[in-house]
């Protein structure tokens, strides 16, 4: 990766490359900070613009990738929980909301209808209806299960305990000395937690990295790269990682000292609402040690997908289309990793370590390298890239263009000034109707505060300046009365402006 980046342009149009990940923290990555270096993405980071106040539009894996791809809040397309219909067959549970069909305006249908080769390759989440515009899709339980179903059936013929059962993988693991000592402290409370085996089996994976889903994608990606010619493409390569099965294989798993990870400094602040969550109960319920080798496969699985970044921007490189590509790299939602005592991604709370997320967008020589603390959100990613490529964004796109600011014709100030974030309930049928009066929360974020309000009406505010690890709630102090009925109103008009029903 020590290269210069080629200075050729093959086409009028700019390429796009993007990135995805799965439930990563912004905090996790060297160039936002974080405790170890994540030399690709620092690297792609320093030769673009890195936004530092970014968020998900819904801390919730499918809800932010179809807004992603369609530039709508997930209360206006309707997305509102995962999509498991196609993407998840093994889970035994009815269908779970509709997704992405082909009547759906997305980035990737747009583009495709202008000329450009359009595919994705790795984690969709979305599936639903088969796609035009994705003709070699590559996913987990379909493409990547068929490669390694040999694989996944000689592992179930082993003893049950050996091996992790993740939506129909069957993955052989290891558990460190103290993991297998918080599981058995455990005794039957966890007994009938659906998801215990996610927790109770973490540890070192017994495959080769090159053999792991999110090596596989990076394989396809590059693949496809040096076979892309000149025309104009968008390419998503969206890894699982550092999503769960919590699990990683040698020498990632060695790689990082579970002693060595620093702790949040918010850890022992906690609220009471979220005491039963998946998420603090993981750590209150196994302790520090057990936590720690959480953070240790989490850690480890972000080095392996910077790595897999590293070798798709190599093939970019060489195939000599680095110089004509807008590269970007960002994430789903984020995951607490230690914060406010929680670990994962299964929490109701709207903390920054779940709502805030990578954004890293790059375009040599025309986008100027820098950091911008625009309240950019996932949803503003459709009509950016669209603009950045000569289109036009759709009439009723609700994000807002970056371009003017990446490309240096306007500044921060003329960007919106809050980003918003929702968790909406879906209806019975599992539509992507919203139902009047469903259950909603909402997070409001920018110039250094955030507004939070629950369902059920409780109000949480921070000053983010003065409080980053938002331990301390101002929605009751009556000096900061005046701020959080502005807060209220920028909800009530962005809600009026995007078209929810109450």
């Amino acid at each position: 990766m020590d290269n210069p980046l080629p200075e050729n342009r093959v086409s009028d149009r700019p390429s796009i490359l993007l990135f995805m990940c799965d439930q990563l923290n912004a905090a996790a990555l060297g160039c936002y900070g974080g405790p170890f270096p994540t030399p690709n993405l620092d690297r792609l980071a320093g030769e673009g613009v890195r936004f530092t106040d970014a968020t998900c539009p819904y801390p919730v894996c499918s809800p932010s990738r179809a807004s992603l791809v369609t530039g709508l809040y997930p209360h206006a397309h309707g997305i509102v929980y995962n999509v498991n219909r196609r993407d998840y067959p093994a889970i035994s549970v009815p269908p779970t909301q509709e997704g992405i069909k082909l009547a759906d305006v997305t980035t990737e249908g747009l583009l495709h209808a202008a000329g450009y080769r359009t595919h994705h390759y790795g984690k969709w989440h979305l599936l639903d209806e088969d796609l035009p515009y994705y003709p070699d899709m590559y996913g987990e339980h379909h493409e990547y299960a068929r490669e390694m179903r040999e694989r996944f059936e000689s592992v179930r013929a082993a003893p049950r305990e050996s091996w992790m059962d993740w939506y129909g993988w069957a993955l052989p693991t290891r558990r460190s000395g103290p993991m297998r000592e918080a599981v058995a402290a455990l005794g039957d409370r966890w007994a009938d937690a659906r998801l215990a085996d996610f927790v109770t089996k973490i540890g070192r994976l017994e495959m080769a990295p090159e053999e792991t889903f999110d090596a596989r994608v990076a394989d396809h990606a590059a693949e496809r790269l040096r076979a892309v010619g000149a025309d104009p493409f968008m390419l998503t390569c969206s890894f699982n990682w550092p999503h769960d099965p919590n699990v990683v294989p040698s020498p990632y798993y060695e790689a990082i000292d579970p002693d060595a990870i620093p702790l949040p400094a918010n850890r022992e602040h906690r609220e009471p609402r979220f005491e039963e969550n998946w998420s603090r109960r993981i750590v209150a319920d196994l302790g520090e040690a057990a936590s720690r080798e959480v953070l240790r496969v989490y850690h480890a699985t972000v080095k392996l997908v910077d790595d897999g970044v590293g070798r798709v921007l190599s093939a970019l490189e060489a195939a000599g289309r680095a110089g004509d590509t807008i590269v970007v790299f960002t994430a789903d939602h984020g995951d607490m990793a230690g914060g406010h005592g929680m670990v994962w991604k299964s929490t109701h709370a709207f903390y920054d370590e779940i709502v805030r997320v990578p954004m890293l967008i790059r375009w040599p020589g025309r986008i100027e390298p820098g950091v911008s603390g625009a309240a950019a959100n996932l949803v503003d990613l459709m009509p950016t890239l669209l603009e950045l490529a000569g289109q036009t964004a759709p009439e009723g796109a609700q994000g807002e263009s970056l371009a003017p600011l990446l490309l240096g014709e306007a500044g921060e100030d003329a960007f919106r000034p809050y980003a918003f974030s929702e968790r909406v309930h879906a209806n019975a049928a599992n539509t992507r109707a919203i139902e009047p009066g469903a259950t909603f929360g909402v997070m409001v974020r920018g110039q250094g505060w955030k507004y939070v309000r629950y369902e059920d009406g409780d109000e949480y505010l921070y000053d983010l300046a003065r409080d980053p690890g938002e331990t301390r709630n101002l929605a009751r102090e009556g000096a900061q009365a005046a701020r959080k009925a502005g807060l209220v109103r920028e909800i009530e008009a962005w809600l009026d402006a995007t078209g929810y029903r109450r």
